[in-house]
């Protein structure tokens, strides 16, 4: 594959939607039963926050994708900047990132699914992960055949979940009540220090828009409609769930709304009466398409940062093969729709695991880009030329860093451990296998080899033990 055959055919409309369909799939359909329970009413500021920490991060990818609009996102950014050995870590987190939010998106489908029809367990699996296994399973299928979203199916997508809240939103607030958001706890029931550990559970909610990034290439005008895209998404949104689910708390007491389909269990409350019936189905449906549309998405990524990887040689060109027929990247399809799959099976009964393990993943990729951000704009390269650029340089891209690093402290030690366990995989895949293949290094080991005498002893040597050793 070549980097001619990604046609640039997304307008502003459709990259926007990309990023909006990814983040409402997650974050509106599956997690404000999980939140809330964890959180009490709180978590409104959570989601708040975790829009917050979005949109510093949205404008150093905006910066980024404008200077260059390249497949793969923030791992090209990485790999670019930072070199091959933290383009390993950013690639591959990433990848293992969509991986578990693709398992995360399954699960939530398979919950709005078992609400519709009964669903058996087969051996260990409950019903819940059979519907996520037929349907990850599925959507895998559908990435291997080529039958991908075009921006106008999600756009269409977006359009249709956009009035399905909008409903919801109407009639919940004609049936909101203050008594009931608060309860007799208060807004703070768990105290205001249970926001930031909400806020590192829901922010799996907000890695959509940096889905745009990884089809910057594909994008018509990128310098103009990338950061459009991308900070217009994250505000969109952000203002969606702050609402949404402040209206889902004020009709459904916090300790009684649906871990599974809190939606659904809002939307029966608030229509009530002879209408409840249709809004649950209408409900119902909406989950589906957006569990459906965000998993699916994830799965586009995905292949998206293999091919970037595999032309950069951090990857084996065995994973890069194209089908004869399809025209699709099989073989990488199907290994991550076998992670995903396996997830789903090992991991699918605790959902906070998925969904932590996601943000954990992404949250370390941010933070790489931020410093690559500084690292282009420090080497003063001359290819580097973004459109648009953060404000308040360098305080942007450092916070960017802080926050997505400091929201680590929140996690909980598994997901923390689990994602830890890929990041020295892709150490180890670096020193391996991708050392000895990639032929060049980042700007930040060029700048430190070339001013070798002024540079402290132990950062040249760190630079030459990992410097890449490959043949062009």
């Amino acid at each position: 594959m070549s980097d001619e055959e990604l046609a640039k055919d997304l307008g502003l409309v459709s990259a926007m939607t990309i990023g909006i369909g990814t983040m409402i799939g997650a974050g509106i359909f599956v997690l404000p039963g999980v939140a809330a329970r964890a959180a009490g009413p709180v978590v409104v500021v959570s989601f708040v926050v975790g829009g917050g920490v979005a949109m510093v991060n949205a404008l150093s990818v905006s910066e980024l994708g404008t200077a260059m609009p390249k497949a793969g996102g923030g791992y090209y950014y990485v790999n670019r900047a930072l070199g091959p050995l933290f383009g390993s870590i950013a690639g591959m987190g990433d990848w293992m990132g969509l991986a578990f939010a693709s398992a995360f998106y399954s699960i939530g489908f398979g919950q709005y699914l078992a609400t519709l029809a009964p669903i058996p367990d087969v051996l260990f699996l409950g019903d819940v992960q059979v519907g996520a296994v037929v349907a990850g399973t599925a959507f895998v299928l559908v990435n291997y055949v080529g039958a991908k979203e075009t921006g106008g199916v999600q756009t269409v997508i977006v359009t249709a979940l956009l009035a399905i809240l909008t409903l919801f939103a109407v009639q919940g607030w004609l049936s909101f009540d203050y008594a009931t958001l608060t309860g007799d706890g208060g807004l703070a029931p768990m105290g205001y220090g249970a926001i930031l550990p909400g806020t590192a559970l829901v922010f799996v909610s907000y890695l959509g828009y940096a889905k745009i990034a990884t089809v910057a290439e594909e994008l018509k005008n990128p310098g103009r409609n990338l950061p459009l895209a991308v900070i217009g998404s994250v505000a969109i949104v952000t203002v969606i769930y702050a609402v949404l689910v402040s209206i889902m708390l004020g009709v459904v007491p916090w300790p009684e709304l649906s871990e599974s389909a809190p939606l659904t269990q809002a939307s029966e409350a608030a229509f009530g009466g002879g209408l409840a019936g249709i809004a649950v189905t209408v409900v119902t449906a909406g989950a589906l398409l957006a569990t459906a549309s965000s998993a699916n998405a994830s799965i586009l990524a995905s292949a998206r940062i293999n091919f970037a990887m595999g032309r950069d040689r951090i990857v084996t060109n065995w994973l890069n093969e194209i089908h004869p027929k399809f025209a699709t990247p099989y073989r990488s399809i199907l290994v991550t729709g076998t992670m995903i799959v396996l997830f789903i099976a090992v991991l699918g009964r605790d959902i906070e695991v998925l969904s932590k393990a996601a943000s954990v993943l992404h949250l370390v990729v941010y933070a790489l880009m931020n410093v690559a951000l500084i690292v282009f704009r420090e080497t003063d390269v001359p290819e580097y030329d973004p459109e648009f650029t953060v404000p308040l340089y360098p305080l942007t891209p450092l916070l960017g860093a802080a926050l997505s690093l400091g929201l680590l402290a929140f996690v909980g030690f598994r997901e923390l451990a689990l994602s830890a366990a890929f990041v020295v995989g892709a150490v180890a895949w670096y020193f391996l296998y991708a050392r000895n293949h990639v032929p060049e290094g980042g700007l930040l080991g060029g700048f430190v080899r070339s001013r070798e005498a002024s540079m402290p002893d132990a950062v040249v040597e760190a630079a030459e033990t990992v410097a890449p050793n490959g043949t062009s």
